[in-house]
This record gives structure tokens, sequence and C-alpha cells, in this order.
């Protein structure tokens, strides 16, 4: 304490910063409150972080209640009936537990550069400790509810400033802790709203609760997005205490659901992908600092433009000319809208750009200076000739340092392989492939927008695989009697954007099959018919949902003769359990042959290859949710009623086990 100012570092009491405010910071932060709050003398306390306030990777975890711990309402409590002032000196990102204990506080001043964010809403929560009822009180129930506001992101100090989520912005050179606490209170603690202040026009705030309940949109989100209008509005109409118990309640609900756990579990598996697992993840990592030189063959460009923007080098090839020039005029105009929107300097678009070369066939792929790159990751297509002179002279052009990843291609000895769907990469690496190698390009194919997991070697992947899965248990619901419609507007009722059978009809007749195939199936009875007969399950007409094909009628009734099915009634229920319950055991067979590493890839291979909906969690996640026992015992009536897969060993020995497929995503 010095002159009466006592200052708390957060960053000295945080173990892990990503861990933010766990039951860890919080004792030891009661604690300190405690010694300082009743120190002889004390006149002010400052809160602090000096390397930045602690964010949570999952912001859920601030509110848990552990034993030994304080909570954090009680800290917010204990801060806001302190008798001393406390101040929060606010720096990096606020949100999560930062948020509920700096709107405790007496004032909150922020260094410049910091922001305020609320990710609890994408995670189907809400602010909660007083996070939205304290600052609904003081900034107004439109301040709260515009932090909530999922869309527009992080919310710069000034713009935070008008809001009302801070007091003052003051830059890192003028913010000396205890000179701050000695001049404000030297002037009497002029800044800051009083904690009442929001409530001055209570006709204004419910009319912005009205305008926020009116923007709510149907979805996963809808019943989130009500209880923040309500906490909102309880702030306004109700004493703090109830209002800060009506919090808690709507938080507790919603963590509760099935949407939060989803959106958890999703969130959960993407941060999990970033980090390699089994050996490979205890070899050293390597140096990924740029400029490193990458080249690309027949790759998107947004992996292109990721690159460049991390700061390295890339020569971009591609074996059509205009795909080449398409994919230069498509990294340019993203960069133009980037710059328009403010997110990238100008000056740094024109670095970028420069570091950007061009190949119109492998060979170019090679440094000017005749330089091998530190990574090649091409595409192989084409017939088998063409594809194995396309990989010798990839070959030829690495160095000894050099990784090779060819898409279209099984790993062998120490080239990768990798499989690509929607935003979903798998690395497949053999045994003889250097840790370090398989680290490269992971961290370096990481920067792309969505996710990279480590696959098996051998095997068309997971995502095909569970596509296989997917669209055989369709087909199989379609045999026993559902409409190929009712199958697929049952799952576009969960939140996919198109059905699977849709999908694959739109890109033409027969298709059912070769994707069936793809992923190491035999097609059934509905799939080779409409591969002979060359019919499309729908009509597709331009700028309008898919319709019934005129003639599918007569092809079911052939195909459940032939089969000797008796079509019955499938609700949309049971039409998702099935399905479901095919990807899940697709999946235990995936972690039972050794061709997935972890549960939480598996149920990322379907969110971002296929469609799966994030609130959903992935198809094990589903299955820990129906419970292990009833799933087994649906796949096995399905086995042998309509001849699906059997259940492997895993699903048994989980149960005798008594553990989930979630335990299984932890290595």
């Amino acid at each position: 304490m010095t002159e009466g100012v006592a200052v708390i570092d957060l960053s000295v009491l945080a173990g892990r910063p990503d861990a933010g405010f766990g039951a860890p910071l919080r004792a030891a932060l009661g604690a300190a409150l405690a010694e300082t709050l009743a120190a002889p003398g004390a006149r002010a306390v400052v809160l602090c972080a000096s390397a930045g306030w602690p964010v949570a990777v999952d912001v859920a975890g601030d509110y848990d209640d552990v034993p030994g711990a304080p909570g954090l309402r009680a800290l917010a409590g204990g801060l806001a009936g302190a008798q001393v002032p406390v101040i929060a000196l606010l720096s990096g990102q606020v949100a999560g537990g930062a948020l509920a204990l700096a709107q405790a506080a007496r004032l909150r001043v922020a260094l410049t550069g910091t922001t305020f964010l609320a990710p609890e809403f994408d995670l189907g929560l809400l602010p909660a400790a007083g996070g939205l009822v304290r600052l609904a009180r003081r900034a107004g129930p439109g301040a709260a509810l515009a932090l909530c506001n999922h869309v527009q992101g992080p919310i710069p100090a000034q713009h935070a400033l008008g809001l009302g989520l801070c007091d003052a912005v003051l830059s890192a050179e003028a913010a000396d802790p205890v000179a701050l606490a000695r001049g404000l209170l030297g002037n009497g603690l002029p800044l800051g709203r009083g904690p009442d202040a929001g409530l001055a026009d209570p006709a204004a705030g419910l009319a912005a609760v009205a305008q926020a309940r009116a923007r709510i949109a149907p979805g996963p989100l809808a019943e989130a997005a009500g209880r923040r209008a309500d906490c909102a509005e309880a702030a306004l109409l109700l004493p703090l205490d109830e209002a800060l118990d009506y919090e808690e309640v709507a938080f507790a609900d919603l963590a509760g659901g099935a949407v939060a756990q989803g959106l958890r579990h999703a969130a959960a598996a993407r941060r999990r992908a970033a980090h390699l697992p089994g050996a490979v993840a205890s070899a050293p990592r390597p140096d990924l600092q740029p400029p490193l030189r990458v080249a690309l063959w027949d790759q998107p460009e947004t992996l292109a433009l990721a690159l460049i923007g991390a700061g390295h080098e890339v020569v971009l090839g591609a074996s059509a000319p205009e795909r080449l020039q398409q994919a230069f005029a498509r990294i340019a105009m993203a960069q133009e809208t980037a710059v328009q929107a403010g997110r990238l300097d100008p000056a740094r678009r024109e670095a970028d750009w420069g570091r950007l070369g061009a190949a119109t066939e492998p060979a170019g792929l090679r440094a000017a200076g005749g330089d091998a790159p530190a990574l090649i990751v091409a595409g192989l297509g084409g017939p088998a000739q063409a594809r194995a002179e396309t990989a010798a002279g990839l070959r030829a052009l690495c160095g000894p340092a050099t990784v090779l990843v060819l898409e279209g291609a099984q790993a062998a000895g120490p080239v990768l392989g990798l499989r690509r769907g929607g935003a979903f990469c798998e690395v497949a690496a053999s045994d003889q492939a250097a840790p370090a190698a398989v680290a490269l390009a992971h961290g370096l194919l990481a920067l792309e927008p969505g996710a990279v997991i480590l696959g098996a070697a051998a095997g068309v992947g997971i995502l095909a695989r569970l596509e296989a899965a997917l669209l055989a248990a369709a087909e199989r619901a379609v045999i026993a009697g559902a409409a190929p419609l009712q199958v697929d507007q049952a799952l576009i009722a969960l939140g996919l954007a198109q059905g699977p059978l849709a999908r694959v009809d739109r890109i033409g007749p027969g298709r059912l099959a070769t994707a069936i195939r793809r992923g190491g199936r035999d097609p059934g009875l509905l799939a080779l018919a409409q591969q002979g007969a060359g019919a499309a399950l729908y009509l597709h007409p331009e700028g309008a949902p898919p319709v019934p094909a005129p003639r599918l009628d007569a092809l079911l009734e052939a195909v459940r003769r032939e089969a000797g099915v008796v079509a019955r009634r499938l609700p949309p229920a049971t039409l998702r359990a099935r399905l479901w319950a095919e990807m899940a055991a697709e999946g235990a067979a995936l972690l039972q042959e050794g061709a997935a590493h972890r549960a939480s890839d598996i149920d990322l291979a379907a969110i971002l290859g296929l469609g799966f909906p994030d609130h959903l969690g992935g198809p094990l996640f589903q299955a820990d949710q129906a419970g292990l026992l009833a799933t087994r015992k649906l796949l096995r009536a399905l086995a042998e009623a309509e001849g699906a897969p059997a259940p492997v060993t895993l699903w048994d020995v989980l149960i005798r086990n008594g553990k989930r497929f979630g335990d299984l995503s932890l290595a």
C-alpha cells in the first residue's frame, strides 16, 4: 500500500490468464481483497492487470461454483459494498468475470486499446454475476443489450465510453495506478455515473427492451436473447438484489439447457483442434515465425490470403490459368474489403501483396532465387498418370527441410496427405513422418479459417466416412417409409442449411451411390436403383427449394417392394435419432480403429464439413446426451431389422466403465 492506495495486480494473482476468473483466481482475489480492505489507512483500491485482464477460453467457467472459492457474484458484491472506493483500471479484453467486477467497481478507467465483449451470448448464455444487471442500472438497458449484440464483435474503448461501459479512457503512459487513484481522490472522485444512473428514464429503458425483443430472430439463440432482455428489464424494475437473483436464475437455466451445452462443446472442439494429439504434441514445435516460403498448387485462395496476412511468402499456382486469375482477383477483393472496413492498413495491404507470387506450372513454385519452400501444399487431380507426374515434379522441388503435403494422395513416408471438406482439413501422416513436419503443416494450414486435425495415414478420412454413414442412414430411412423430403426437412428444422439427400442429389443423378462408396460403404437398394435409372430424387428449380421428382413415388415403391418392406410413418424426432445414431456409430468405429484421435475431432468434422449445427455439438455429443445405452439399443435394432452396421465394441467398453465419448476428447 502506498499513501493509502492499495494496488491489486490480477496478472500476479492469475496462474493462467486463459483460465479467466476461474476458482484459483477468485480464491486469490478474495483473499487479497479481504486483507486490503481490512488494512488500516486504506483510502482506495485499484484493480489492474499488467498483462491485460484475464480472459477465459471458456467464459462460462468464470461463473462456476467451486467449493473453497468465492463466487463471482459474491466478489462483485464485495467490491460494490467496499467502504473505500474501488477503481478498475482496465486493459486487454474485458469480458466475463472482468465485466462483472468492473461494473461493481466505483470507477472504470480503460487504457487505450482496451476492448469490451460479451462472448456469453454466442454460447447461448448471458453475462451474469451482475455484469448485465449492474450495467443496465448504470448505463441503461439499451447500453447493456448493445454489449450483448454478438454480431458487432469487440467494442473499442472510445465507443465503450459512450455506452457507459467505462468512465474514462487513458493512455498507458498516463495511467500509473497509484498516481491515478491519488488524483481522483484529490478531486473527490468526480468521474463516473452513479450505480443507478440508468434508471433515470424508465420509459426509454422499457422502450429499448421492447425494441430488443422485437429484433430477436428465430433460432437456437432466441431463448438467450429473450432472457437477456428479461434481465435488462428486471434491472430497471426490481431492487438490485432481486434483479441479481433473476439474472442468476436466467444464467443457470440457460447453462443447463441443450443449446448452451452443445455450443460449449463445439467451441471446445475447435480449441482442441489447435493442438496436435499424442506423440506429435510432445515433439519440439517448429519455428513458425514469418517469413516462411510456402508454395500452393490448386489450393484455395483463402489459404494464400491467410498466409500472406500472417507475414509469410506465398507462391500460388493452379493447373488452369483462369483459376489462378480468379484466385488473385478474389484475394485483391478481400484485401480491399478489409481496407474499406478499417481492418487492414493500406500499407500493410501492399506489403502483403508484395509477398504473393504466381506459378503456371509446378516447377514455378520454387522461389526466384532457387531456394526450396519450407512447405508445399498441392492438390492432385486428373487421371492417375497425370497425378503421378505432378507428384514426382513436386518432390523434385523439395529441399532437405521442405514439408510436402499432397491433397488427394495417401500419406507415404515423409510425405503428408491432406483431406479437405468445407472448412475442415485432415492432415494424414505415416509413421515415417517427422513430428516437426506434421506440426509445421498443421500450424500453417491452421491459419486458414476453419480447423485442421490429425488423421490416420490410410483410409478415406473422417469426413468421407461420416458423410457416407449419414447418407446410408438417410437411404435406410427412406426405404423404411420416409420420403426424401421428410428426411431432409427433419434436419433442416434443426439448423442444417441443406438436407443431405438434396445436397448430393443436386450434383446429379446417381451421386448418392457414389458418395456412399467414397466413404467405404456399399450402397443400398435405393442408391443402386437411382443410379441404374439415372433418376433424381428432386427437381431443383432455380432460386427455389427442391421439390420431389415426378416419378419418385414409383421408384420408391419398386425399391420397397424389392426389399420386402411395408412403408411406415417415421416422425421427425425418430428420423433425427436414427441419423444421429448411425453417424455416432461411424464415429465410434473411427475411434476404435485409430482413424481418429479424439471424439471432438469427429464432431468438428460433422460441424465444419457437413453443416451439423454448432448448437447440436456433433453426433458423438448427441449420443452422449441421448445416453450410450439407449443409442446402442437403437443401433442394434437398426442392424437386426434393416441391415445397418452393428455397433462396435467401443460402445460396450464405454458403457461398462461408465464413460462417455466426451471422455475420449481429452487427449
